[in-house]
């Protein structure tokens, strides 16, 4: 063998190399990004302010005035709507009073409310 056909065989196999070398990169970043996807909030988020699930008081969710975008059943209300989850959250003097604004009848029990407020939806 000549010495330019040296010279062609090693280049061939540098680029063989170099295109082997970058796809392999390719190949690990796609696979990160599947098992750690960086747009998720969870991977992505820091442990600042991070207090003991135990010691963690559960938040109290307001009501938007926006209409949902989830698939639970909601009721408006005159704050925003309210969820039936919320509804069944809710003390039952919340609920009679609720029921009152909506002038519906405030008889019954906590069950009898959420449902009677929910139907009127």
């Amino acid at each position: 063998m000549t010495t330019e056909m040296w010279a062609v065989l090693i280049a061939v196999i540098f680029i063989h190399m170099m295109a082997f070398l970058i796809i392999g990169f390719q190949v690990i970043n796609l696979l990160e990004e599947i098992a750690f996807p960086s747009d998720d909030p969870i991977m992505t988020s820091t442990l600042e302010g991070f207090t003991d699930i135990d010691e963690e008081e559960p938040a109290k969710e307001e009501p938007t005035k926006e209409e949902p975008v989830n698939e639970e059943p909601t009721v408006e209300t005159q704050d925003g709507w309210v969820t039936v989850n919320q509804l069944r959250r809710m003390k039952k003097d919340d609920l009679i009073g609720l029921c009152d604004s909506m002038g519906l009848d405030t008889d019954g029990t906590k069950n009898d409310l959420v449902d009677r407020i929910s139907k009127n939806q």
